[in-house]
């Protein structure tokens, strides 16, 4: 299954469980019908701002694991870590999960 294909069925399918048209999805968004079409029909990935702005729309936890799957793949790809042994890349993402970690922190202390 390609990263395309994954993108988009999981948008059908958020879509779907919301109830909503792709009309409301992109007025949400603030983008045009042909834009999030092209997404969801797996034509185009969108940019990563709004892969944020759609896991906060749907606000769907099967949805956002599989978005978070999707942006951890194309992180994967684009630092070339295709290259890397086992232990390599089990340290890479270790740290990765700190540094997340670190920024939910900081994060949080913001709602406070």
């Amino acid at each position: 299954m390609t990263l395309l294909y994954d993108f988009s069925s999981a948008l059908l399918q958020a879509r779907q469980r919301k109830g909503v048209t792709q009309e409301q999805i992109a007025f949400a968004l603030n983008i045009s019908h042909a834009t999030y079409n092209a997404w969801e029909c797996g034509h185009r990935l969108c940019p990563y701002k709004h892969i944020i702005a759609l896991i906060n729309y749907f606000d769907d936890e099967q949805f956002t694991r599989r978005m978070l799957r999707i942006l951890l793949s194309l992180q994967h790809n684009m630092a070339g870590l295709n290259r890397k042994e086992p232990a390599q890349l089990t340290t890479y993402y270790l740290k990765l999960l700190a540094l997340l970690a670190d920024e939910c922190a900081e994060w949080l202390k913001t709602l406070k």
